[in-house]
């Protein structure tokens, strides 16, 4: 929450991450309690996902979740993502910089020797 400070320059994005993550907190909130009380009462330390989903199913009717904004409106799927461009440039200019700092040296009688200049 320091960064929700005046004159902070990351403020705008922990408020929105913060609005994102309220109803995950509520679903965590929420169920925790459950499933402990749940366990307390039959004396079971960890309940198999098939309990956890029965107190998930019994309890979702008192869930209270907020409804975000902005859900009409969403970013295309894209298979070509954005940052390709910058990725395949850097790893090139990574393979372009090892092959320019290394040498291999081959002898037939003996296991090829690879150094590296400075």
């Amino acid at each position: 929450l320091k960064y929700l400070e005046k004159g902070n320059t990351h403020k705008e994005s922990c408020k929105e991450l913060l609005s994102n993550l309220h109803n995950v907190r509520a679903i965590v909130n929420h169920f925790s309690p459950k499933i402990e009380a749940w366990s307390t009462a039959n004396k079971i330390s960890t309940p198999t996902p098939e309990e956890v989903m029965d107190i998930v199913r019994s309890n979702y009717d008192t869930l209270t979740l907020k409804l975000q904004d902005g859900l009409d409106h969403f970013e295309r799927y894209s298979e070509v993502p954005r940052e390709q461009q910058f990725f395949t440039n850097l790893v090139r200019k990574i393979c372009k910089d090892k092959r320019e700092t290394t040498t291999v040296q081959i002898d037939t009688n003996s296991v090829p020797q690879v150094h590296h200049r400075q």
